[in-house]
């Protein structure tokens, strides 16, 4: 009796183990696929920061550009030794009318038309009618007294007042808030202090004897800043945003129609990514928009004004190819696991169940157990996606789920103890068989997309084979695991293209600000290309060179616009600021994630042979080839086109000129390749067309 109980108490000691084991092995399995796939999300997100914040920083640099260049022909116009004397002395006399009024005003006038700030001939009313308000300029004493301005111009905005007190406190000029006028038009305010002419009475003080205030239409250049450039995402939205007191102001119109400055929500209501951007810019976010729909956000700070750019995208449509591929390793993994868990409880079950005075009541308890087993995986089989079988090495079906079932037209119990081949189609067969072949025969898990065919439909899955080597009496399966990935590689299609518009986008904003090398990245990308083709490169390697030409330059957007157009010699400083062009440009893309060693391309663009190039004075054993090809692509579209110093060379004098520094600065075999090129393939007409040199 003792011996008996001692036998079951082992016996059930032994079952309490085993389960506790599965449950530990489920859970940490489980755990471990919860984290994989959340890690890879986060790569997503991450991939995304960094998309947006390219095209966020090059908005910013834009509207930031605008700024600055109204704010510099204003200063010049409010240093005018005329214009501090003849303000001073209207200040000082009553504003009386004279000689300096009338200079003063030919003056403004003359600016306006600079800046296309004039009102048109047909917008302005009979003088004996009340002016409406009217973008322009206007000088003003300091409490704001009108002296002389441009028609229209009045300064009578409480937002104009608030600007004026701060200038002639901090002496500096401001930038009003965004404010509507009388024809509900949005307005942009700039004020500047006009100091005292040099050597008059009160000079020392540095107190202004006047403001020089110039009025804007934000739809006429700021507005449409947010917009320019190709389309990065299908649904996105550029906001630019104020904070004002306890709410956030929407500055900008909304693309659901609403007006610009007819929108402010408080910052305290909850997952408001506009709140987001005004409390923490420079943020990387993921909230709700205004209509409450889940977005991504990026942010930035302007420098020349107090707003807040944010880039929104819709989440749903930008992570839907993150959410396909997760939902793609959640259902593959687990499938794993469970192949893993039906292994270790055949083995369980038979390292404890032998026994030969018991082999009917065992088999009797395998048969019941295997049926369980078998409604247990048609339970999660049956209501995922993916084509579910298990086969043994002569191809017979010995487990299927509903999905298969459906794709093929039958049922599982028409399907199981068929052959593959019965079952699904001689075509198929023999692919999913090499597929089982080489599980069965490497004892390790494969994978590859294969293109089949079930009833009328062509369609793209993820094949996965999963080996079994020991399943209770059977051995050598194979676990065939069918995933439809056709929508998911529709969407990879629609990722690339979406990167190829990003590049299209920075290149644009890169002829934006560097005028003379308009074309400059385009022009480099085809001679790069041709180069890569007659030197038989690789398809990666001229894929590599096309996307590294086009965004070699992206490092110009953060060199001041009069360093790039100056049209006498640099200095030294300057020269050596040009020359931190690449460096910043590897630092604007390091976060994207590239097929090929495109940014280590990019650093070796002014890189030459005996080491006198920049950035890290490489010699020619340190440069790689497409690093020496695009090298060569630069120098000669350089050559070819005009620059603010000089006119651009003629096509052979250029080819020349590289040709006498081959060997020393460039490599031979890269420029003997870029003269055939010259000479067979580019068409040179289409540059002159465009603007190049010839």
């Amino acid at each position: 009796m003792n011996k008996t109980h001692s036998a079951d108490e082992l016996r059930t000691s032994s079952v309490v183990i085993a389960v506790l084991a599965l449950v530990l092995v489920v859970g940490i399995g489980a755990a471990l696929i919860n984290a994989y796939v959340n890690r890879e999300r986060q790569r997503d997100l991450q991939q995304w920061e960094s998309r947006l914040g390219l095209v966020a920083d090059a908005k910013v640099a834009a509207l930031d550009s605008i700024l600055a260049d109204d704010i510099r022909v204003l200063q010049e116009l409010a240093d005018n030794a005329s214009v501090q004397l003849y303000l001073g002395q209207l200040t000082g006399s009553d504003g009386a009318a004279g000689p300096q009024s009338g200079y003063l005003r030919n003056l403004l006038l003359a600016t306006a038309v600079r800046m296309d700030l004039e009102a048109s001939a047909a917008s302005r009313v009979p003088a004996n009618l009340p002016q409406p308000d009217s973008p322009g300029l206007g000088l003003f004493t300091p409490a704001l007294q009108p002296m002389v301005t441009t028609p229209g111009v009045n300064a009578r905005h409480p937002e104009l007042g608030a600007a004026a007190a701060a200038a002639i406190a901090e002496r500096r000029p401001v930038i009003a808030a965004l404010y509507r006028d009388g024809q509900d038009r949005s307005m942009l305010g700039i004020v500047i202090p006009v100091g005292p002419v040099l050597g008059s009475e009160g000079q020392g003080d540095g107190r202004a004897v006047g403001l020089l205030l110039a009025i804007r239409a934000a739809e006429q250049r700021l507005f449409p800043a947010l917009s320019a450039g190709a389309p990065f995402a299908q649904d996105h939205e550029t906001l630019l945003l104020a904070r004002r007191g306890d709410q956030v102001q929407y500055l900008n119109p909304g693309r659901d129609g609403t007006a610009a400055l007819r929108r402010s929500l408080p910052l305290s209501r909850g997952r408001l990514a506009a709140a987001d951007a005004v409390s923490r810019p420079g943020q990387f976010a993921s909230l709700d928009n205004y209509l409450g729909r889940p977005v991504l956000q990026v942010s930035r700070k302007l420098r020349f004004a107090p707003w807040v750019l944010a880039l929104q995208v819709d989440a749903t449509q930008a992570l839907r190819e993150s959410n396909a591929r997760r939902q793609f390793l959640i259902t593959t993994l687990s499938l794993i696991l469970l192949a893993v868990v039906a292994l270790y409880v055949a083995a369980w079950r038979h390292g404890s169940g032998v026994r030969a005075r018991h082999e009917a009541e065992e088999q009797a308890e395998k048969a019941a157990k295997l049926r369980r087993q078998t409604e247990l995986l048609h339970a999660i089989t049956d209501n995922i996606a993916a084509l579910t079988l298990l086969v043994d090495q002569g191809l017979n079906i010995l487990f299927t789920n509903e999905a298969m079932a459906n794709a093929v037209g039958s049922t599982i119990p028409d399907l199981i103890d068929k052959r593959l081949s019965a079952a699904l189609g001689a075509a198929v067969a023999r692919e999913l068989q090499r597929g089982a072949e080489i599980a069965i025969r490497d004892r390790e898990p494969s994978g590859q997309t294969l293109r089949l065919q079930f009833g009328a439909e062509l369609r793209n899955y993820r094949a996965s084979f999963l080996p079994i080597v020991q399943l209770g009496d059977l051995s050598d399966l194979t676990l065939i695991v069918l995933d439809d990935v056709t929508e998911l590689e529709l969407a990879q299609a629609r990722h690339t293209n979406m990167l190829s518009n990003l590049v299209s986008t920075l290149a644009e904003v890169i002829d934006l600000h560097d005028p003379y090398s308009a074309f400059h990245s385009a022009r480099m990308a085809e001679v790069a290309s041709e180069l890569a083709i007659e030197l038989r490169m690789s398809d990666q390697d001229r894929q590599t060179l096309e996307f590294a030409a086009t965004l070699a330059n992206i490092g110009k957007i953060m060199i001041p616009r009069e360093v790039l157009t100056k049209t006498e010699e640099l200095t030294e400083d300057e020269r050596k600021l040009l020359e931190t062009h690449v460096g910043r440009g590897l630092e604007l893309l390091h976060n994207l994630d590239f097929d090929g060693p495109v940014l280590s391309t990019i650093a070796q663009k002014q890189e030459l042979l005996d080491g006198t190039g920049y950035p890290r004075h490489l010699y020619e054993a340190q440069m790689t080839l497409p690093g020496k090809v695009l090298a060569v692509a630069n120098a000669f579209v350089a050559l070819v086109s005009p620059r603010a110093y000089r006119d651009a060379l003629p096509a052979t004098a250029a080819l020349e000129r590289l040709l006498s520094e081959a060997d020393d600065k460039y490599d031979r075999q890269v420029v003997a390749a870029l003269v055939h090129v010259a000479e067979n393939r580019l068409d040179w007409s289409r540059w002159s067309r465009r603007g190049g040199a010839g």
